[in-house]
């Protein structure tokens, strides 16, 4: 946990900012930098750059968040978080609190917590996509390794460590089918798998979160289908925001970025 002193030094007198937890990687969905914040006056953090944390739990990941990008005070207006970022982003939102007794707003687009089915399906998604680029058939794109919630919870670093065998030893399969090119194929495999367990690893630290209560609210922008919860765990109060448009399109809606533009302009409560 940050310290006060910490916090203090070197944080005053900075232009009014917004810290953005927002994981890019490769998707068809609009990202929060579309919002284009810094038009209106905004230093806009974006804090899942690399090289990314390989925390295993959400407090931890954003205590390293912190310790990169940090310290944060006054000057921050509010959290924004996508999708499943949100779990992390309000570990970060609490911290803040605790260092500089100001409760920040948590704005969560289409957000939701990693469940074990999500962690699951985007282990498969990265596997496929792996097996792809090294010229794997369909059917030889599945990996080894079961992931259950109790591994999840209780063990996971081995949760990661299979998901990494797992991916790795699809390499081994493509270099077998063509040994002329192994050397090649088992570098490849490294670094893909690599950029893969970055995201994973984030996937696995959101799942394992506290939900920490704040002192502040949360404001929930969501898709015309996405599902929503009525109160938001760890919220003082809970505001929702339908917006008619798609997933993909929702962070390119002009709503939003007005929506959005009010919540900085209120600020933060003491």
């Amino acid at each position: 946990m940050p310290d006060q002193a910490q916090n203090e030094q070197g944080s005053t007198a900075e232009a009014p900012s917004v810290l953005v937890l927002d994981y890019i990687g490769r998707r068809a969905e609009a990202p929060i930098s579309a919002l284009a914040l810094e038009r209106h006056g905004y230093r806009v953090r974006y804090l899942l750059e690399p090289p990314l944390p390989r925390a295993l739990t959400a407090v931890e990941y954003a205590d390293r968040l912190w310790r990169e990008h940090g310290p944060f005070g006054s000057e921050v207006r509010a959290v924004l978080a996508y999708c499943m970022a949100a779990p992390i982003a309000q570990h970060l939102v609490a911290s803040i609190a605790v260092a500089t007794g100001v409760t920040l707003p948590l704005v969560v687009f289409d957000g939701e917590p990693a469940t074990p089915r999500s962690l699951r399906d985007q282990y498969l998604l990265a596997a496929d996509k792996l097996g792809e680029l090294l010229d794997l058939p369909e059917s030889e794109r599945i990996p080894d390794g079961n992931l259950d919630a109790a591994l999840l919870r209780d063990d996971p670093s081995e949760a990661v460590r299979r998901m990494r065998d797992g991916l790795l030893e699809l390499g081994i399969r493509a270099a077998t089918q063509r040994p002329e090119e192994a050397d090649a194929i088992t570098a490849d495999a490294l670094e893909i798998s690599d950029f893969y367990l970055d995201w994973l690893i984030h996937l696995v630290a959101a799942h394992n979160a506290e939900w920490p209560s704040w002192g502040g609210p949360a404001v929930q922008i969501a898709s015309r289908d996405h599902p929503c919860v009525p109160d938001w765990p760890g919220a003082t109060r809970t505001e929702t925001v339908r917006v008619d448009a798609t997933r993909n399109g929702l962070l390119h809606d002009a709503q939003v970025a007005s929506i959005v533009s009010a919540i900085l302009e209120k600020g933060a409560e003491a």
